[in-house]
């Protein structure tokens, strides 16, 4: 949601809209300058190839903002974003966006903050994809999903969990490979799929899977400041 006091300023001129499911709410290339931040539902911020791959770039829910980018800097949008669930949005337009963020030292701050944290999460997936193999690169997403939904007692509990397909979108592969993996995994008992639950049942055992792989990347330090298990802090990772 928005800090303070932004949404104070803001609240006059939100609309709010609702869409369904597959609904296009930001088209790639677009001139529109709208901010959308999510007050129920999902969607999914992605890019297609020439010949209509799906490059996913994130999945956000409840609370995110979305096409912020545009409003900032006057550009075409930079992606595409498709609601992944009936949803409820509110609607600001970007001049207004743009002009009340920038007015105030602590908002000015936090949208800084804010896309300095994308650059940050850019930077990881760069590396991943140069730096890699495909199931390194699948190890680090589990972990970035692990940590986004909250790890206890060294277990994660993803639900509904990403499909294999859509998985194989955000790490640069193909289905196939990513079953492969993830059927090698559970055999490992790190991993168990019920359905569109997905349960990493030792979180600690993938962070070390991926410090092996990937070194000291930002994901790991992440994993280090959730403190996701004894037996990892015991490893110094």
């Amino acid at each position: 949601m928005l800090p303070e006091p932004l949404g104070d300023e803001l609240a006059p001129h939100v609309r709010v809209i609702t869409r369904k499911n597959g609904q296009t709410i930001i088209d790639h290339q677009d001139d529109a300058s709208d901010v959308y931040v999510v007050l129920e539902g999902s969607l999914r911020v992605e890019l297609f190839s020439v010949n209509g791959r799906e490059i996913i770039l994130a999945d956000v829910g409840k609370g995110a903002l979305v096409g912020e980018f545009a409003a900032l800097d006057d550009q075409p949008r930079s992606a595409s974003v498709t609601a992944t669930s009936n949803c409820t949005l509110a609607s600001i337009p970007g001049p207004t966006f743009k002009q009340a963020v920038l007015a105030h030292p602590q908002t000015a701050e936090w949208i800084s903050t804010r896309l300095i944290g994308q650059i940050r999460q850019l930077t990881e997936r760069v590396f991943e994809l140069n730096a890699l193999a495909v199931r390194s690169r699948l190890h680090c997403e589990l972990l970035r999903l692990s940590l986004d939904n909250g790890v206890d007692d060294n277990t994660a509990v993803v639900s509904p969990s990403p499909t294999h397909a859509q998985l194989a979108n955000k790490i640069g592969t193909h289905r196939e490979a990513v079953t492969r993996e993830l059927g090698y995994l559970q055999e490992q008992g790190i991993t168990e799929q019920s359905g569109r639950k997905l349960t990493i049942c030792d979180v600690a055992s993938l962070a070390e899977i991926v410090r092996a792989a990937a070194g000291d990347i930002e994901l790991i330090q992440r994993a280090n400041q959730a403190r996701i298990g004894h037996s990892v802090e015991a490893r110094g990772l």
